[in-house]
């Protein structure tokens, strides 16, 4: 075997003997729900001087719609459409030592974005992407909708089981995870489940009550082994790099609210803090607030334009870009270059995404109440920076003031909560003495 995806500075020759077993790591908890005990703890035991390898990674669970209608039993009326990612409101990463090292909230709404933008439509059709439930394209109304509980009240309905990769810097796959050298306790993966009326689009509002369990909970990866000379070694660098240790770096997420006042109009400053060591970029939704719980909507794949026509960001008190974006119905290409440009793909000739002309596909609408995909975006990523090794975003761990500037062209009919998304690098460290710590 060639353990390709070992990159450290003591990485093994071509063709270094390697034994790979697939782990399969359960929840503590037979079953969870959002309603009585919400947070899905999923623990990590290796064997000793053992790499995880998660490049092939998969989270699967078995889904079960508890949703009814009251005072006539109707299991096609309480049916809902959802997928994985959406249940999952977010996902945190502890250490041996119990300490938070990565969190990333409103997972959902992230993983959203990032298929809309990043994911083919040819994927999106694909096995995997139909694994993990949702629809075939980027319209969320064209997923198969599960059916709910035959009765008045909170019982089993039909079932899915349904599998996906977990997005979060810890188990990117970029690198092998030296977990079987770190020492106390198994590290961790803690997901809080998603409040039912966000994460479920049921098929008929009038009359249910949305609800839902998952069981069955584990994650599937795969166990490396090095021979007895590769792990000398291996220790050797990690004795030679002491307290800081030796490191990886890997994408991460953090995420900040603001909202708008219902009647607001003309530009608007939105405050929001994020400290990040390196900013890739910036990304803000815009949902009507009202959307956001209600289990007749689809909040997390389809969002809003909020009715802006133009955009820009403040940070320490400079005006980012130079000159504001400009957005309509007859002049998309602005806006849409920021947002493949921050996702890495406005040179790309070839890229595809899931983003339409019509329906809820729809990148951008000017009317409130249309449902569109549109997301504001800034690109802070500088490979010529001053910063050292690969960080390549902006330092905004110092920035005291950072504002985002809508022009919003009529009056808002709502309040909107704004979803302030940000790409960041984080650096992942195993010290000398066995501990894994991250720097962000």
């Amino acid at each position: 075997m060639n353990p390709s995806n070992v990159k450290y500075s003591a990485s093994p020759q071509e063709g270094t003997a390697a034994e790979s077993e697939l782990m399969i790591f359960r929840s503590e908890l037979p079953s969870y729900n959002p309603s009585s005990n919400k947070f899905v703890r999923i623990n990590l035991p290796v064997a000793p001087m053992s790499f995880l390898d998660w490049s092939d990674s998969i989270l699967s669970l078995k889904f079960t719609n508890r949703s009814f209608i009251t005072g006539t039993a109707n299991e096609t009326g309480a049916a809902v459409k959802t997928q994985l990612s959406n249940l999952i409101k977010s996902v945190a990463i502890y250490n041996q030592d119990s300490e938070q090292i990565e969190y990333i909230n409103n997972y959902n709404l992230i993983v959203n974005v990032l298929d809309d933008y990043t994911m083919s439509l040819g994927r999106k059709t694909s096995v995997d992407s139909i694994l993990a439930g949702g629809s075939a394209t980027g319209d969320p109304d064209a997923a198969t909708a599960i059916n709910g509980a035959d009765a008045v009240t909170e019982a089993d309905g039909a079932s899915k089981v349904l599998c996906d990769g977990l997005v979060s810097a810890f188990t990117s796959g970029q690198f092998l995870s030296p977990l079987g050298f770190l020492r106390g306790v198994a590290c961790s993966i803690v997901l809080e489940l998603e409040d039912p009326n966000t994460c479920l689009k049921v098929e008929t509002a009038t009359n249910c009550t949305a609800a839902y369990a998952v069981s069955d909970i584990q994650i599937r990866a795969k166990q490396i082994k090095f021979n007895d000379s590769f792990n000398q070694a291996f220790m050797t660098s990690m004795a030679a790099a002491g307290a800081t240790g030796i490191h990886y770096v890997s994408e991460s997420f953090m995420h900040t609210q603001g909202s708008l006042n219902n009647g607001v109009s003309s530009t608007q400053s939105v405050n929001f803090s994020l400290n990040p060591r390196s900013a890739k970029y910036l990304l803000v939704t815009h949902r009507p607030e009202s959307d956001v719980t209600n289990k007749d909507k689809y909040s997390l794949g389809v969002r809003s334009s909020a009715a802006i026509q133009s955009y820009q960001f403040e940070l320490n008190g400079k005006a980012m870009p130079s000159q504001p974006i400009e957005i309509s119905d007859t002049n998309l290409s602005q806006g849409y270059a920021q947002i493949l440009d921050s996702f890495g793909q406005i040179n790309n000739l070839s890229h595809q995404n899931l983003i339409t002309k019509a329906g809820n596909s729809l990148l951008y609408s000017r009317t409130q109440g249309t449902a569109c995909k549109y997301v504001s975006a800034l690109t802070l990523e500088d490979f010529n920076s001053a910063q050292s090794g690969v960080y390549s975003g902006m330092d905004l761990s110092n920035v005291s003031q950072m504002s985002y500037r809508p022009n919003i062209a009529t009056a808002l009919t709502s309040s909107y909560r704004l979803d302030v998304i940000c790409s960041i690098d984080i650096a992942y460290h195993i010290s000398s003495d066995g501990k894994m710590f991250t720097v962000r």
